[in-house]
């Protein structure tokens, strides 16, 4: 029941972004697109710190992150950002993040952003007692940016799909991909405020030592016509 209610899911949010990336773009997607970018769910680029928990023990990790976002026809920024993830059950994880955008051009305002995500595994072949792991989850994600002139709001749902392998030295190397979709709204002071809905995507790959510390390399994109992209890196440290 739950493979094909993943299946589904993938299905659908892989239609959404084939769809809506060759639409006509709006004044509701560019908001969308700008309010997703101005907070921690498209500015930094996303980790996958467990491929799969269900029958995992809990466990605290943290993780320091920088991303580079590149525009077409346009600066790019800077985003750095930590972010605290605990296993809370037997299948259930939050994470909390904090960072800063700091804009390559001269003179723009940098923002602080704030992001808060629920994870969930969906099926895993945990059981199978391989040396190598797959696994379908489900991740939900709120987000905050603060700007001089205005804030960001935002929350997306994603589909991690992930997968793994034990090294002979021990250590363990992991990649996964997650489509999405959010939805986004950019609010100036004032009052003034437009959102909108777009899909995202993005892919990563991660190296883990036997002593729990992990390196990770990362990409991600909020789909919309002549849209920037997003490539970072991670390091993990896994406490217990």
């Amino acid at each position: 029941m739950r493979r094909c209610l993943t299946a589904v899911v993938v299905v659908g949010l892989f239609s959404l972004t084939s769809r809506d990336a060759a639409a006509q773009v709006s004044a509701g997607d560019l908001a969308a697109y700008a309010a997703l970018n101005t907070t921690p769910i498209g500015a930094l680029t996303p980790i996958m710190v467990s491929p799969g928990m269900k029958g995992e023990k809990e466990f605290d990790s943290f993780s320091g992150r920088y991303s580079h976002f590149s525009q077409t026809g346009g600066s790019g920024s800077n985003q750095f950002g930590a972010t605290y993830y605990h296993q809370a059950g037997m299948n259930a994880a939050v994470s909390g993040t904090l960072g800063y955008i700091s804009p390559s051009c001269t003179g723009c305002d940098g923002a602080t952003i704030l992001g808060a995500d629920v994870h969930s595994t969906l099926w895993n072949n945990a059981e199978s007692k391989s040396t190598s792991a797959m696994s379908a989850n489900l991740q939900g994600s709120l987000g905050y940016g603060h700007m001089k002139n205005g804030s960001a709001l935002s929350f997306a749902v994603g589909v991690p799909l992930g997968f793994s392998m034990d090294q002979a030295s021990k250590s363990r190397i992991g990649f996964f991909v997650t489509p999405g979709f959010g939805w986004g709204r950019l609010s100036a002071t004032g009052g003034t405020s437009q959102s909108g809905t777009r899909p995202l995507v993005g892919a990563g790959a991660s190296w883990t030592a036997p002593a729990g510390w992990g390196l990770h390399l990362s990409y991600q994109a909020v789909v919309i016509n002549n849209g920037g992209n997003n490539v970072g890196l991670g390091f993990s440290w896994r406490m217990n």
